[in-house]
């Protein structure tokens, strides 16, 4: 063969490859996750639980500059989302892109793209974001980009505190003992029929979960977190000081409230939710979230109450609160993969982020945002507490329920000490990031 011969097939061979190249990455087979590029073009279907109303005309921020781009955003119903989802994906029907709450990062985590720290490192990504949203930085790469947070708050009834003479709401959790016999009402049998706070129980604690979650992080613990080399490990019996499990500290805090041997007994499993209590002026004090203070005002417009931050253990330097984050993340199946990043990166951005978070009158996840000081007070306040917010890695929300719940009943039921309690509940997390 003569050599210029085999220089023409070596070059064809070549140009070959590089074409096949070119299409894979076209296709998205090959992503290249160009953070810089400013175009993408055919169809990206977007999942969340987020009204359709409020998302979708957010959509024209990305496809106004980009005409061969459409977006396609489907509102799914939260209780069937976990079905739809697993569904949709075996049957190769499924989205381009999902909003990704942080309890369900590990659940989801080999269903998701991750983006390389290649693409976004992760200094970037956490000088752009706020700090629960280190919860997405995986093994391979991001899991998903913050976009808004919900900050757990404490709304309180004033014409209740007013009644006994409590001026403000509690700063300190240590100052419960003193105002919590006060705000609890007994009639002649001794039944509650007005509460201080709902804590003690489980199933009819709203939220009772976040809230051992919150105790919990608020003296170190990190329930479940990735070690050096982002492989979740489960920490729920670390220690606060002292040899003191924190786990352990949280958990016989929020049983008290239910024991009636102690001075601030003021919940029992025979009262209806805390939510309901709350509405009805029955409750003092209704830990929930941010989103939620709309939907209050709504149910009963006559109801006297403000917002105030979550109390905290007196003497804690840094203060913490629990945040639910939503991110958007890449579907691994997606046929589209170079367009859904640049879609997920739009979403992410300031324009497209500080629009939904105004919407849904939230704080952002983006630290510029936080940085611009909203007028209305309420969202100012809503701000600082993004900012202190922090979450664990739930592995599995519905087990997880199960898990917090034995061990809140397990003393409440006296069938097990609480070192006991937490003991069980830290095997059964095990169990369950090592399925």
């Amino acid at each position: 063969m003569k050599p210029g011969s085999t220089f023409q097939i070596i070059t064809m061979i070549i140009f070959g490859f590089f074409a096949i190249l070119a299409v894979l990455v076209f296709s998205g087979v090959f992503p290249i996750f160009n953070r810089g590029s400013n175009s993408a073009s055919g169809e990206i279907v977007v999942w969340g639980t987020i009204p359709e109303e409020i998302v979708a005309p957010l959509f024209s921020y990305i496809t106004d500059n980009n005409k061969n781009l459409k977006i396609v955003y489907e509102e799914k119903n939260a209780a069937s989302f976990d079905n739809n989802f697993i569904e949709a994906l075996a049957s190769g029907n499924g989205p381009d892109l999902f909003f990704l709450p942080q309890n369900f990062i590990l659940k989801y985590e080999d269903k998701i793209m991750p983006i390389p720290y290649s693409s976004i490192s992760e200094r970037d990504f956490k000088n752009t974001y706020i700090e629960e949203g280190e919860l997405y930085l995986g093994a391979n790469g991001i899991l998903g980009l913050p976009i808004i947070i919900d900050p757990m708050v404490m709304y309180w009834n004033r014409n209740m505190f007013s009644s006994e003479g409590i001026p403000n709401p509690p700063s300190y959790w240590d100052e419960l003992a003193t105002i919590v016999p006060k705000l609890s009402k007994k009639d002649k049998t001794g039944n509650i029929i007005e509460s201080a706070i709902s804590f003690g129980e489980f199933k009819n604690v709203s939220y009772a979960k976040d809230i051992l979650a919150m105790l919990m992080m608020q003296t170190g613990n990190t329930l479940i977190l990735r070690d050096n080399s982002k492989i979740p490990k489960v920490t729920l019996l670390g220690e606060s000081g002292r040899g003191i499990r924190s786990a352990d500290t949280a958990l016989n805090f929020f049983t008290e409230f239910s024991d009636p041997a102690k001075s601030v007994y003021s919940w029992n499993k025979s009262l209806s939710s805390g939510r309901d209590s709350f509405l009805g002026g029955r409750l003092a004090m209704y830990f929930s979230f941010a989103s939620e203070i709309g939907s209050l005002r709504s149910k009963n417009p006559h109801l006297n109450f403000d917002v105030s931050e979550v109390p905290r253990p007196r003497g804690n330097k840094i203060e913490v609160n629990f945040g639910r984050v939503e991110a958007v993340a890449i579907v691994r199946a997606s046929k589209n993969i170079n367009s859904a990043f640049f879609v997920a990166n739009e979403m992410a951005g300031a324009n497209f982020a500080g629009a939904l978070a105004k919407n849904l009158y939230l704080p952002p996840a983006r630290r510029d945002l936080l940085s611009l000081r909203p007028q209305d007070s309420y969202l100012q306040f809503f701000y600082d507490n993004a900012l202190v917010s922090r979450g664990w890695l739930d592995p599995n929300p519905v087990m997880t329920d199960q898990i917090f719940g034995d061990m809140v009943d397990n003393v409440v039921s006296g069938r097990y000490r609480v070192s006991e309690a937490t003991s069980i509940a830290s095997q059964e997390l095990n169990k369950l990031i090592q399925r």
